[in-house]
């Protein structure tokens, strides 16, 4: 941690220490946390989005945190966060449908039938298909946490 206007150094700050959890398959995990208890940097290490300065963190026998970012990119279509504060998760730029559609294509699973799948996904979270042209302000808090729940499910994690 730094402070001032110079930004010297003060202490460190431990975002996540100790933690220890196994899951198995079809198994959902769930943090709760006050804001800055580290919910969200456990999640980018387990993701290898964040590197873990010790331990291990293992999926399907294998080491993640020894993984590269390629050797980690197939690996991350199992792997998904859904982020509590659905205000903040959500880019206000671009459709719901894009939103939901990103992993497909980033992943190249898109295709042809990708207009077909976010539809599916909608209404597999309760929203109405139609929903896709709007943006994401235009919601609720709990409508938008499901968007983020059908972009999360749009890979069909393990």
């Amino acid at each position: 941690m730094s402070r001032g206007v110079v930004r010297r150094r003060v202490g460190d700050v431990h975002a996540v220490c100790g933690v220890s959890f196994d899951l198995h398959e079809n198994e959902t995990l769930g943090l709760v946390g006050e804001s800055g208890s580290g919910k969200t940097t456990l999640a980018r290490t387990v993701l290898n989005l964040e590197r873990a300065t010790s331990g291990s963190v293992r999926y399907g026998g294998r080491e993640l945190t020894e993984l590269s970012r390629r050797r980690m990119r197939p690996l991350r279509r199992d792997l998904q966060i859904v982020f509590q504060d659905p205000y903040a998760s959500l880019d206000p730029r671009i459709s719901v449908h894009e939103i939901i559609a990103e992993p497909l294509r980033i992943h190249g699973r898109y295709g042809t039938q990708g207009t077909d799948e976010v539809r599916e996904l909608l209404r597999l979270v309760g929203l109405n298909p139609e929903h896709g042209n709007r943006f994401a302000h235009e919601f609720s808090g709990g409508q938008r946490q499901r968007i983020g729940i059908a972009r999360a499910l749009a890979l069909r994690p393990g």
